[in-house]
């Protein structure tokens, strides 16, 4: 066998060195390792943790939305375990407790689902004011790099779930489902096309693994999906049907991106690993986060397009 042969083999892929003690091998046992490496190769394929929880999450999603209420209990669920992840993220021990972070989440959307927006600026004042009477009374460290933090999980997801409860509410339990999918399509299209065929980075600093391709087929494959379902549930022109879609799937990127650059600045990866091959819960909810409020203006101001 010569040096170069030995070399093409034996080469590891990620740090480039050679496997120590080069021996020949015959070429019974070599056939025999590329099949059992084929096996497993294979074995990996179809034992892919993403796969099944995603096909998990559409049906255990799905069932939920079966109704309104059930689909209102799913996002009560979303928000303890949502702030947990936060809570968990941040390390906010005692300065700031769970249960007044969890107002934070369970507040604004528990309003808009039974009120609507007129007094959605009610958690708005209450928060601000529970974190300076708690922090005020019994912390006396520490308190203010995590000012920020909160304030940002009260605006963002707070907002982003209210939305969403909003949308329950008022348009029902179909037309909210039939968007989030719609949002899952282009993250899938987005996600595989840009594994294959991906080549320009779109944000290489925030997340590395995202392409302008794959970004490319995730708007198209969202826009197709959200425009039908504003198609079929509003008597609206298909240019303003266009331009929301546009706008919808473009947030969801963006609330994606969002999501990344926080967990970038923290340095982990995932916001928990309860959802397996996925990550934690606000990494599957990110998108519907920014791209819902979105989705809500829009809806408000239809008359004026």
């Amino acid at each position: 066998m010569s040096y170069l042969r030995s070399k093409k083999l034996y080469r590891a892929d990620n740090d480039g060195t050679f496997w120590p003690g080069l021996i020949e091998i015959p070429e019974k046992i070599k056939s025999d390792k590329i099949d059992s490496t084929q096996k497993i190769t294979k074995k990996k394929l179809f034992s892919d943790p993403r796969i099944f929880t995603g096909i998990s999450l559409l049906l255990f999603v799905t069932l939920f939305f079966t109704s309104k209420t059930s689909a209102f209990i799913l996002l009560i669920l979303i928000a303890f375990i949502a702030t947990k992840e936060w809570f968990d993220l941040f390390d906010y021990g005692i300065i700031l407790p769970y249960p007044l972070l969890l107002y934070a989440a369970l507040a604004p959307v528990l309003i808009t689902f039974y009120y609507g927006f007129e007094n959605f600026y009610v958690p708005f004042f209450i928060f601000p004011l529970g974190f300076i009477i708690y922090t005020g009374t019994f912390v006396s460290y520490g308190i203010y790099d995590k000012f920020g933090s909160s304030f940002l999980f009260l605006i963002w997801f707070g907002t982003g779930l209210a939305s969403i409860g909003y949308l329950l509410s008022t348009f029902g339990n179909w037309f909210t489902f039939f968007s989030l999918i719609s949002i899952s399509l282009s993250d899938v299209a987005a996600y595989e096309y840009g594994k294959r065929y991906g080549k320009k980075k779109l944000a290489i600093n925030i997340s590395p693994n995202k392409t302008i391709e794959g970004f490319v087929m995730g708007l198209i494959v969202g826009v197709i999906s959200m425009s039908i379902v504003l198609f079929v549930f509003f008597n609206i022109k298909f240019s303003v049907i266009l331009l929301v879609s546009v706008f919808f799937i473009i947030f969801a990127t963006l609330g994606d991106l969002f999501e990344s650059k926080i967990k970038r600045s923290l340095d982990v990866k995932d916001s928990s690993h309860f959802l397996p091959g996925h990550g934690g819960v606000l990494d599957r909810i990110d998108s519907q986060l920014l791209s819902f409020p979105v989705l809500v203006l829009f809806l408000q101001f239809l008359d004026l397009i």
